[in-house]
């Protein structure tokens, strides 16, 4: 085998399809903003703080009607040093965080959601938005970014169940700006180490090489358009000798583990009972909603969205759903089609994220900010 190779290593041999994959461990350097990029929290100031957070799920992740990232920022010096966790941010919990002394607020549903063109006193929203400003209290929100994240709220929804096998149901896909092209040249053996060389030498690219049979080798070039004069400067008097050219466009890059929802089969097949109980247990709820598939009576696969799932969900082939909440239709839809579905309404398929992201926090902070999870946060239905 011939080989040469320059810049990161997860581009060897994987590319022959318009879109390509990237490790988890890639992924998230390849697609950053400069506030994201952070390497320690050498201080607890809000930029340093938002920026692990940001490096921690890239709001890139985000869904592109949300609204996520640092929502209120109070004027500098701002040092954090106790961070409160709440699924909502509602009056009840902003109290609760006064009181605790916090001075930033990670709320899982971005209170800010749609524009505001005045901060007054009429509604709930804009009291509590006023009196973190006032109390000097960040507000962040990563909503979607962590429903999308590795690790992130859907993981957690889904581990309650014993998985053979798991996966996203709509993976994340992003715009590949590392490389747009891959080019690959089959030629003659005894021409393929000058050419691998030439080719390695172009700045901002990788190049490989496997030998295909005894007497051709491919190179495989992964660069962007702008690197074309100097890809034809390199391989211009070889034309009459190479075997083939092809070239393929690398426009999306699909993040493996990242996205919307998940899906997996069960190790062993559970009674709809047994899981009932399973996911009653792991949202720590008393009661949730059940709608069972006729004539089904073993769980074997399951998909679950955190908080409302219809549009995630619809027509996954499993036997079961676990959601917040779905509409009346949607659930018709599902039990008809032989998947039973588990509603726990919306928040509650959320807040138990919580604690493992409390967890996490804790990680990337390593200790040096104090972490609180509200108690006062809870979904606002309960079945009565």
């Amino acid at each position: 085998m011939y080989g040469m190779t320059q810049g990161v290593g997860f581009v060897l041999n994987l590319f022959r399809q318009p879109g390509i994959k990237v490790s988890r461990q890639s992924a998230q350097a390849l697609f950053h903003t400069e506030r994201e990029v952070i390497a320690d929290l050498e201080d607890m100031k809000l930029q340093s703080v938002v920026g692990l957070l940001y490096q921690y799920a890239s709001p890139k992740l985000a869904g592109d009607w949300d609204n996520v990232g640092l929502l209120v920022e109070p004027t500098d010096p701002h040092e954090v040093t106790k961070l409160f966790l709440t699924n909502d941010l509602t009056p009840p919990v902003l109290d609760e965080a006064i009181d605790e002394k916090a001075n930033m607020i990670l709320s899982y549903h971005p209170p800010l959601f749609s524009p505001v063109k005045r901060l007054t006193q009429a509604s709930w929203k804009d009291r509590v938005i006023t009196k973190c400003i006032e109390n000097r209290i960040a507000v962040f929100s990563p909503h979607t970014s962590h429903d999308a994240l590795d690790g992130g709220v859907n993981d957690w929804l889904i581990s309650v169940f014993d998985l053979r096998d798991k996966s996203p149901i709509e993976p994340t896909v992003m715009p590949n700006k590392k490389f747009s092209k891959k080019r690959i040249f089959t030629v003659p053996v005894n021409l393929a180490p000058k050419l691998i060389e030439g080719l390695s030498n172009i700045k901002g690219t990788v190049t490989t090489s496997i030998a295909v049979d005894p007497d051709l080798v491919q190179i495989s070039f992964l660069g962007n358009q702008e690197n074309a004069p100097d890809v034809m400067a390199v391989i211009s008097e070889h034309m009459k000798v190479i075997k083939s050219i092809e070239s393929y466009d690398l426009q999306k890059v699909v993040w493996p583990g990242y996205g919307m929802g998940r899906k997996g089969t069960l190790k062993q097949p559970l009674s709809l009972e047994d899981a009932v109980s399973l996911v009653k247990k792991h949202t720590n709820l008393d009661h949730v909603r059940l709608a069972a598939a006729q004539g089904e009576s073993l769980v074997s696969s399951v998909a679950v969205c955190a908080g409302s799932g219809s549009s995630v969900l619809r027509n996954v082939p499993v036997s079961l759903y676990v959601t917040g909440e779905m509409s009346h239709h949607e659930v018709l839809h599902a039990v008809h089609s032989g998947t039973s579905v588990i509603l726990c309404d919306h928040s509650n398929t959320e807040r138990g994220y919580l604690s493992v992201l409390k967890q996490e926090l804790n990680k990337l902070f390593k200790g040096k900010i104090d972490i609180v999870i509200s108690s006062q946060d809870r979904d606002p239905l309960e079945i009565v």
